[in-house]
């Protein structure tokens, strides 16, 4: 590796870290996967189309949350890879 190369690779600014971390929290908050895998939603529903998977022991950036359905169940919303999605308080909990 050249030092261009190094030195590109050190100066990650906050953004390219926000970047690869799936996004920001106003409140400096996030939603940690902590019951094993968890799908993410497109919308705060357990049979709504899942946008990806929140790995155990991971987090996203929280934005807020909703009591939505029938089973009382709090629903985060959180950004992820670069869009707003949902995860079940069953399987994560709000961490920072």
């Amino acid at each position: 590796m050249e030092n261009n190369e190094i030195k590109n690779v050190v100066e990650l600014n906050e953004e390219n870290l926000e970047e690869v971390a799936g996004g920001r929290s106003d409140s400096g908050r996030r939603v940690k996967a902590v019951s094993g895998d968890t799908y993410v939603r497109k919308h705060p529903d357990k049979d709504a189309a899942d946008l990806g998977v929140l790995y155990q022991g991971n987090s996203a950036p929280y934005l807020e949350e909703k009591r939505w359905d029938d089973r009382d169940v709090v629903w985060y919303k959180v950004s992820f890879h670069g869009h707003n999605g949902w995860v079940s308080s069953r399987y994560t909990k709000i961490i920072g």
